[in-house]
C-alpha cells in the first residue's frame, strides 16, 4: 500500500471509529450516559491510537532497530559499583572525591582510561562532574596540556576550568587545551600550518562576512535577475553550510528542507563552487572551513594527525549529542590511537538537527568503541518528583534512545497541569493573570519562564503581558513588535492616523520597486507641501506611478472613519502581501504574525489607543488597563519569553509551554517523518524539563494555520500516562 493511501485509510479509520462512539452516545436509553460522555475530559477520552503515526519507510524501520539494539546493548556496559571502584592510595588528594559527588558523579569523574560514555539526563550536575574530573586528572600527575576539553559555548569551557581551578587553588588547570571546536581547529591549523600546506596567514571570516561574499557571487554570475526572487543570500549561506555540516549534497538539502527552491538548484551548487574558490584564492576560511580542513587534515595526513594525537591523549567532549558528523570525525581520528575518550550527552536533549546536529553520534557510540564503560547521572538537581515523573514518561515514550529514569531528593508535590481554553487570546490572558499570581506570592518574575515551539506562538502572549505592563524578555527570536513585516503595517496604520508622519512615509515608499531614499524624500515633500493629503498625481507618470496609484488607495480606503480598526488592517494587509511576497520567500509564516496584529485589532475600538499599546517601545507601564495592578519595571526583573531551543541549559522556578496543539506541536511539518517527529518529542523534554517547582502545558481549542485549522491536543500530551498530571478545564 502507498503511503498517501494507508495514511487516508488511517484517517478514515479513525473518522469512523469517533463517529461510531459518538454515535452510540445518542442510541443510548439514558441521558445520563451521554452526559458522561460530555463531561469526560477529552485528555481521559483520547488514545495515541487516535493520531496518525508518521509514515515509516522500510529502510529507516531497520535504521531504528539497529539503533534500539546499540541502546540495548548499553546495559551490560554499566558501571555502578562504587564501593569496589579504587582510587590510588599512594597519592595525596586535596579533594575528597567520593563525598563531594554522587556515587555516580564519582565513577565517571575518577575513572579515567578507556572509553566512557555519560548519559547525563537534564539537571543531573554534568558541569560539576567534568569540573571534578578535571581536577582528578590534574590531581592523578596527567600533564594538563594533553588534556582536550571540547563544548560548544566558549563560556561552558571557561566555567569548567574556572571551577576547577578554584578547587585546586592553582593554575595548573589553565593549561589544559579547551574551548569550542572552531577556536580549537584555529589553532592547531595555525600551529600546523606548514605540515598540511596551510597559509598561516589566513583569515577567518564570520558568518556575515560568508553573507556578503555569496551575494558578490550571486550578482556578478547574474543570478538575482530572475522572474522570480531569488534566494536571499542569509538563505543561500545557510543551504550552503548545512550541506557541509550534514556532509550531504546541495540537492539533499533542498529536497528536504527547501522545496521551494528547487527550480534554484543550479544556481546554489554554481554559487557554493564558486564561492570555495574564491575563499581559497583569497586565502579565506569560513567557520565550515575550519571543521572540514582539520578533519581531512587528520584523516589523510599521517605526519599531522600523529602530532595532534601525540598532544592529546585525553579527550573530553561536553554535550555529544549536538556534534554534527564533521565534528563527530574529528573526535574519533583524534582520539584513535589513545582511546581515552569520555563524552557526555543526553540524547533526549538532541534538538538541533537543523543546524546540522547528527542524533546518532551519541546512539551508535558504543558500536564504534565496544570496549567502552556507561556511566548513567540520573540524580536531577533541578525539578521535584512530580515534574521528574511526567518527564521520565516523555522520554519513555521516545521510539529511539537510552533509556533512564531520573530521580529527585526533592518531594514538593506539584503535578503538571494541562489548562485548555477557547482560544489562543483566551489561553495568553490565562498565562498573564497567572504570572500575575506568582508574582504576588513572591516568586520573582524572572524566574518565570514561556517557552514556545516557534516564535510566532508567543505574539498573543506578548500582548496579554504588555497590557498588564508586564516586563519581559524575548530569546530566540525578535520581539512581536520589532519584526519587519509588523513594523511595516504598524507604519501603514501611523499613515492613516496621520498622514504627515514622515518616518512611515520613508519606510514604506522605499518598499516600492524605483523609489530610493532621495525619491522617497521628494515624494514626502510633495504630501506636507498639501499638508497631508495623500495625492500622487504628480508622480503618475514616473515608472512607480502606478504601484504609487495602488498605494494611495489602500491608504484612502483604510482612512474610512466608518470602519472598524481589524478592517483597516484587512485592507492593508492585503495591499502588503504581494510587496511581501516578492521581496521574502517565506512570506507565508510572516503573514502568520500579522494575521495576529488583526486578531488583536479586533478588540480595539480607537486607533490611537491600538497603536499607543504596539508602540516600538520597549514594556512599560504607559499601558493604562487601571483594572490591573501596574508594574514599575525597576523593580522586577523581566520573565522570559523563549524559544525552546534557546532555552536548552536553563532553568526556572515556573514554566508555561503553550499552544499544545497537534499540528503546531509537533509541527504539521514533522507528521510524515519519524525522525522529525522525535526530535518534536525531544524538544517537548528539554521545554518541560527546564521546570523546577511548576509546569504548566496550556492549548487553545483550535489553531488556524498554513490554510488548516488544528483541533486535536498535541500527542505528547495524550501519550503520557495520566497519572503523572492533572487537567484544569477552560483554566479551571
Amino acid at each position: 500500500m502507498s503511503r498517501n493511501k494507508k495514511d487516508k485509510t488511517d484517517q478514515e479509520e479513525q473518522i469512523s471509529s469517533f463517529l461510531g462512539k459518538f454515535a452510540a452516545y445518542f442510541e443510548s436509553d439514558t441521558t445520563a450516559e451521554y452526559d458522561d460522555f460530555e463531561a469526560e475530559s477529552e485528555f481521559e477520552r483520547l488514545t495515541i491510537s487516535d493520531y496518525v503515526e508518521p509514515y515509516t519507510p522500510e529502510n529507516v524501520v531497520d535504521r531504528i532497530e539497529r539503533l534500539q539494539q546499540i541502546a540495548a546493548s548499553i546495559e551490560g556496559k554499566i558501571i555502578t559499583d562504587v564501593d569496589n571502584h579504587q582510587i590510588p592510595t599512594d597519592k595525596e588528594f586535596s579533594i575528597d572525591y567520593k563525598n563531594s559527588l554522587n556515587p555516580s558523579q564519582f565513577l565517571a569523574a575518577t575513572t579515567l582510561k578507556g572509553s566512557i560514555l555519560v548519559i547525563a539526563g537534564a539537571g543531573s550536575g554534568k558541569t560539576r562532574t567534568i569540573t571534578y574530573r578535571l581536577s582528578y586528572m590534574i590531581e592523578s600527575g596527567i600533564p594538563p596540556e594533553s588534556i582536550l576539553l571540547l563544548t560548544f559555548t566558549r563560556k561552558a569551557a571557561h566555567e569548567m576550568v574556572k571551577r576547577s581551578s578554584q578547587l585546586l587553588k592553582n593554575k595548573a588547570v589553565d593549561r589544559v587545551m579547551r574551548g569550542t571546536y572552531h577556536a580549537f581547529s584555529n589553532h592547531i591549523l595555525r600551529k600546523y600550518a606548514k605540515i598540511i600546506g596551510l597559509p598561516a596567514n589566513f583569515t577567518i571570516i564570520d558568518t556575515i562576512d560568508s553573507q556578503d561574499i555569496i551575494d558578490l557571487i550571486r550578482n556578478e554570475l547574474n543570478f538575482t535577475k530572475k522572474s522570480r526572487a531569488f534566494p536571499r543570500k542569509s538563505r543561500v549561506q545557510n543551504i550552503i553550510s548545512k550541506s557541509r555540516n550534514c556532509n550531504v549534497p546541495i540537492t539533499h538539502i533542498l529536497e528536504r528542507e527547501y522545496t521551494a527552491l528547487l527550480e534554484f538548484e543550479q544556481e546554489l551548487i554554481s554559487i557554493a563552487d564558486v564561492y570555495k574558490k574564491y575563499k581559497r584564492g583569497n586565502h579565506i576560511l569560513d567557520y565550515d572551513d575550519l571543521m572540514e580542513i582539520l578533519r581531512d587534515a587528520l584523516r589523510d595526513n599521517l605526519q599531522f594527525r600523529r602530532k595532534v594525537q601525540r598532544d592529546f591523549q585525553y579527550v573530553m567532549v561536553d554535550e555529544f549529542q549536538d556534534t554534527n558528523v564533521v565534528q563527530k570525525e574529528i573526535v574519533d581520528l583524534i582520539a584513535k590511537k589513545s582511546r581515552n575518550l569520555m563524552i557526555v550527552g543526553d540524547d533526549a536533549q538532541s534538538i538541533y538537527a537543523f543546524r546540522g546536529a547528527n542524533f546518532e553520534n551519541i546512539l551508535t557510540f558504543p558500536a564504534i568503541y565496544p570496549e567502552c564503560k556507561v556511566i548513567k547521572l540520573e540524580q536531577n538537581y533541578r525539578s521535584n518528583q512530580d515534574i521528574l515523573n511526567f518527564t521520565n514518561n516523555i522520554v519513555k515514550n521516545a521510539k529511539i534512545g537510552y533509556q533512564k529514569r531520573l530521580f529527585s531528593t526533592n518531594q514538593n508535590q506539584w503535578k503538571p497541569i494541562i489548562c485548555k481554553f477557547y482560544d489562543q487570546e483566551e489561553e495568553a490572558d490565562f498565562i498573564a493573570d497567572k504570572i500575575m499570581e506568582l508574582r504576588e506570592k513572591d516568586i520573582s518574575l524572572d524566574q518565570v519562564a514561556v517557552l514556545y515551539r516557534n516564535t510566532f506562538h508567543g505574539n498573543f502572549i506578548q500582548a496579554a503581558l504588555l497590557q498588564r505592563s508586564i516586563p519581559y524578555v524575548v530569546v530566540g527570536g525578535i520581539k512581536f513588535v520589532e519584526r519587519r513585516h509588523v513594523k511595516d503595517i504598524i507604519a501603514y496604520l501611523r499613515l492613516v492616523l496621520n498622514p504627515l508622519d514622515a518616518v512611515s512615509w520613508n519606510r514604506i515608499l522605499k518598499m516600492i520597486p524605483g523609489i530610493g531614499k532621495v525619491t522617497a524624500s521628494k515624494i514626502v515633500d510633495e504630501i506636507a507641501k498639501n499638508r497631508g493629503k495623500i495625492d500622487f498625481s504628480n508622480f503618475e507618470k514616473r515608472k512607480y506611478g502606478s504601484a504609487l496609484t495602488d498605494l494611495q488607495n489602500a491608504l484612502n480606503k483604510a482612512a474610512n472613519p466608518n470602519i472598524p480598526i481589524a478592517s483597516k488592517v484587512d485592507i492593508l494587509r492585503k495591499y502588503y502581501t504581494p510587496l511581501l511576497k516578492v521581496k521574502e520567500d517565506d512570506y507565508e509564516k510572516r503573514m502568520k504574525d500579522v494575521e495576529v496584529l488583526y486578531t488583536l485589532a479586533c478588540k480595539y475600538e480607537n486607533l490611537e489607543k491600538f497603536l499607543s499599546d504596539f508602540a516600538l517601545d520597549p514594556p512599560s507601564t504607559k499601558f493604562q488597563d487601571q483594572v490591573r495592578p501596574l508594574i514599575d519595571e525597576s523593580e522586577d526583573k523581566p520573565v522570559t519569553l523563549s524559544t525552546i531551543h534557546s532555552a536548552k541549559g536553563l532553568e526556572w522556578y515556573t514554566v508555561f509551554v503553550p499552544h499544545l496543539i497537534d499540528g503546531v506541536f509537533p509541527s504539521s511539518r514533522s507528521l510524515s517523518n519519524i525522525d522529525d517527529m522525535e526530535e518534536e518529542r525531544r524538544l517537548f523534554y528539554v521545554a518541560c524539563s527546564r521546570a523546577k517547582e511548576q509546569l504548566y502545558l496550556t492549548l487553545p481549542s483550535y489553531v488556524y494555520s498554513w490554510d488548516q485549522t488544528y483541533t486535536m491536543p498535541s500527542r505528547f500530551l495524550i501519550e503520557v500516562e495520566k497519572e503523572y498530571y492533572r487537567v484544569e478545564e477552560e483554566g479551571g
